[in-house]
């Protein structure tokens, strides 16, 4: 690495069409800089800005791995990521430092860098044609001129939001670089200065931008989004700004007495003009609707193209490939385009399931994962087979109308079902031998042996332990991101294809609610925010004749609340289950049983606390693995804590959870923390191979006691 990558200029151009909801992505190295100093070169490279809202959804050492895990309810699945070990977490040379290298701007072999100082300084080199020596139309009209400078400042805000969030105080380089000259002094700038100059021009943007934009496109909604977002963001630090605790220090963004109120104003503006939410939940994410005519909640996303030419440097959204658990061991299932490739990357910790406190009537549980999988391998099938055990309990317990089974034979037969998934509390264990006497794999959580009366965690079909740390194994998996267009069409030819076709949700209207709920709780509105809460839960709740699906109502033990004919195929709902899930003040009352239910951390006794940590419980429920729930709790200051108590594999508390008589091996159900988390590690490093290339004012390399004072705290 001979020269810092972020100073790089123009990378891409792109265009996008009001027809069409995509980048075209081409190199322009034969460009020079006259180009863009054109109307025709302005406006592509402005249209090109657009690249970056890729950026949390290109390959897993950039965006993802920085802004999916490591959470409360979303973790990695390989263990060493999932512990944050020392070798992926614990200095500026470990894994995540070459995520964050990345992040920032790296070079790629067949591409130039396009992380947020590439991007950062596309954006200040437009406006400073823009501004300075604006071409054609950009000088004659000047609402289409304001128009494309809103676009500008909203992308390049969005840059430094994103990495602000990584970093803490970061270089605000607001000048264009168009020549390597050797010097790459690039101070930082605090939080409170990062946050003036963004929210002052994602102000721009939100006065500036229309209403109505092609698809892709960043409209008034959208900023406005942003804007409320950035309010709460720093009302949320205000209290930090004196903490004992350098980690939650070091979020302070500023004390403005009016950012509550400014959050709510703008979030109310966004929700009366933005229209109201998909009236179904999965609508959302079904590819089948969501690519061909996607809902107005959804306020930004990103674009990508079943044309896999257009998709860029890393093959599209390959966000597709990351959140599916394995399930094609021995189970009759062949990978298919519509199940999705089962890279297992990341997955729910036991808490990310368990928050789903009304499995059976908040339908989010039902429409967030793949709760069941169907044999479709027919004569070639891998499926496990009977032995005299599993086949005797099934001849002596089957139901009347199925045939009798013989040791040796495949148990899982085509178009049937092959896997199903429950994730059952260890007070609701199921009964070992059942369990492993079905014509299905059957992966309970906990089961218990009714002869000895141990029990025991994730077992898979032989009855070897699959523990916490799930890499290879099957779980419970996301579906949302699910593509069957991989590789650019439907054919099942392409089911290994890692190239993501779908667009990917970047804003959307439920969150606007939820921060604007937020902020009228902060203010002790609690009455205005429950309001916003039940606009998701009246969406969530299931609807008359709305079918749940098979394995909850007839495995899940809350399924005993439901009405007898729900419980009957085709298990469809009696009416709208509203009711059951709307929320009240006691769901964040100290001392009522709805909050005993919510499952609070036992340091959060008060009713404000109780409060922030139910709205983030209920974010993680509305947006699990969307990209936005490590940012967002380690903006409130909570990432740390919420960690510590729900997720195991990163935490190093003791107690928290059951134990299982199978703990062997470093990642069995012992009931303790497996994780080696540190407060510091709530921000991440600067990466060596940043560092070494900084110099001073005069272009001189920094000393290495220079590099450690740049150095975040704890690295």
């Amino acid at each position: 690495m001979t020269k810092i990558k972020f100073i790089l200029a123009i990378a891409v151009i792109g265009l996008i069409t009001s027809c069409e909801d995509f980048l075209d992505e081409q190199q322009v190295a034969n460009l020079t800089q006259e180009y863009y100093s054109d109307e025709n070169g302005l406006d592509a490279l402005i249209n090109g800005l657009y690249i970056y809202a890729r950026v949390k959804h290109e390959w897993d050492a950039n965006g993802a791995r920085l802004v999916i895990g490591e959470t409360d309810a979303y973790a990695s699945t390989s263990p060493p990521w999932a512990r944050m070990e020392i070798g992926t977490y614990g200095n500026d040379l470990s894994s995540i430092a070459g995520n964050v290298n990345n992040f920032l701007g790296s070079a790629n072999a067949a591409y130039a860098p396009m992380g947020a100082y590439p991007h950062i300084n596309n954006c200040n080199i437009a406006l400073d044609i823009l501004e300075n020596s604006p071409p054609g139309i950009f000088a004659t009209d000047q609402n289409f001129a304001n128009h494309r400078k809103a676009e500008i400042l909203f992308l390049r805000s969005w840059a430094f939001y994103l990495v602000s969030n990584q970093l803490g105080d970061i270089p605000l380089v607001l000048n264009p670089r168009r020549e390597d000259n050797g010097i790459y002094d690039f101070p930082k700038s605090s939080l409170e200065e990062i946050y003036t100059q963004i929210i002052s021009d994602v102000q721009f943007a939100f006065e500036h931008l229309p209403t109505n934009t092609p698809q892709g496109r960043i409209g008034k909604w959208a900023a406005g989004h942003f804007l409320s977002k950035l309010y709460l963001n720093r009302a949320q630090a205000a209290e930090f700004e004196n903490s004992g605790e350098e980690h939650l220090r070091m979020l302070f963004k500023g004390n403005v007495p009016s950012d509550l109120d400014n959050a709510i104003s703008i979030a109310t503006e966004v929700i009366n003009g933005a229209g109201a939410l998909a009236p179904d939940y999965w609508t959302l994410f079904d590819p089948e609707v969501s690519e061909n005519n996607p809902h107005s909640e959804i306020l930004w996303a990103a674009q990508f193209d079943t044309n896999v030419g257009l998709n860029g440097r890393f093959g599209g959204n390959r966000s597709v490939n990351y959140h599916v658990g394995n399930y094609t061991e021995q189970s009759g299932v062949n990978r298919s385009m519509a199940y999705g490739r089962p890279f297992g990357t990341f997955k729910p910790t036991d808490w990310g399931y368990d928050n789903f406190r009304d499995k059976l009537h908040d339908s989010r549980y039902a429409k967030t994962f793949r709760h069941e999988y169907i044999g479709n391998m027919g004569s070639n099938s891998t499926s496990y087979t009977w032995n005299e055990t599993s086949a005797a309990w099934w001849n002596e317990n089957k139901p009347a109308d199925q045939p009798e089974v013989r040791a040796g034979e495949r148990r899982i037969q085509q178009g049937r079902r092959a896997l199903i998934y429950l994730e059952n509390a260890r007070e609701d264990a199921l009964d070992s031998l059942m369990v492993m006497s079905m014509p299905f794999q059957f992966m309970v959580r906990w089961v218990r042996s009714a002869s000895t009366g141990n029990y025991y965690y994730r077992l898979f079909i032989n009855g070897a332990n699959m523990g916490l740390g799930t890499q290879t194994a099957p779980y419970l998996s996301v579906k949302k991101y699910v593509d069957p267009s991989r590789g650019g069409s439907t054919d099942e030819g392409n089911f290994n294809s890692e190239a993501g076709t779908r667009d990917a949700i970047l804003m959307r209207l439920a969150e606007t609610y939820l921060i604007r709920a937020e902020a009228y709780g902060r203010k002790g509105d609690y009455a205005s925010a429950v309001s916003d809460i039940n606009v998701l839960r009246q969406r969530a709740a299931f609807k008359g004749g709305e079918a749940r699906p098979n394995a909850l109502v007839e495995w899940y033990p809350e399924a005993s609340t439901l009405f007898p004919d729900e419980i009957q195929p085709p298990y469809a709902a009696a009416g709208n289950s509203y009711d059951e899930i709307a929320v009240t003040e006691d769901y964040f009352t100290p001392g009522t049983a709805m909050a005993e239910r919510e499952g609070y951390i036992p340091s959060v006794s008060s009713k404000e606390d109780m409060f922030i940590h139910f709205i983030y419980n209920e974010k993680n429920r509305e947006f699990l693995a969307e990209g936005i729930l490590w940012e967002d709790l380690h903006n409130a200051g909570i990432l740390y804590e919420r960690v510590m108590h729900y997720n195991q594999m990163a935490s190093t508390e003791n107690g928290h959870w059951p134990i299982a008589t199978n703990t062997a091996g470093g990642n069995g159900q012992d009931g303790q923390g497996k994780g080696q988390m540190q407060k510091h590690h709530t921000f991440r490093m600067w990466p060596f191979n940043y560092l070494v290339q900084l110099t001073d004012e005069n272009g001189n390399i920094l000393s290495s006691d220079a590099r450690e004072a740049y150095q975040n705290p704890g690295y």
